[in-house]
């Protein structure tokens, strides 16, 4: 399933786009959503390049980034793209996400898509995970009610 999120940016150049599916369908749907944005581009003749941009909760973009940007830099040279990351500056208590801009070809910029997910993905479970493990050190604390993280199936 696709999401464009129209209403929240009403009038914006930029329109977030949510897709819900398996890592895999995740990424398959990206790739075609850059390929149409780059033949609409290219025939409209509005811009030279349609960076591809994906928010990012800002808890697991520093292990995406890793110690000293190594984590990042593998990604960039591995996939022969240019990624940069929002700053934190950009937070609010509203919008805890920061905006990943990769740069590069359709293919390299899938590619890179699929390695920043993986990541991102991988740090979201070992965060459910952690929790899990401690959430018997808070006595009826239910961490699905609160809403912090989905209940387990």
């Amino acid at each position: 399933r696709i999401d464009v999120h129209r209403k929240e940016n009403a009038g914006a150049a930029e329109k977030a786009i949510s897709v819900h599916s398996t890592p895999e369908g995740c990424s398959a749907a990206c790739r075609m959503i850059l390929e149409v944005m780059h033949k609409e581009a290219k025939d409209t003749k509005t811009a030279e390049e349609v960076p591809l941009k994906i928010l990012a909760h800002n808890n697991f973009v520093g292990r995406l980034i890793g110690k000293e940007g190594r984590n990042l830099k593998k990604v960039e040279q591995d996939t022969d793209t240019k990624i940069t990351i929002s700053s934190l500056q950009e937070l609010t208590l509203y919008n805890p996400e920061r905006t990943i801009t990769v740069r590069g070809s359709i293919e390299s910029c899938s590619r890179a898509e699929q390695e920043i997910m993986r990541k991102v993905r991988e740090a979201y479970d070992n965060d459910v995970a952690a929790m899990s493990l401690q959430s018997h050190l808070i006595p009826g604390l239910n961490l699905a009610a609160v809403g912090l993280f989905p209940a387990s199936s």
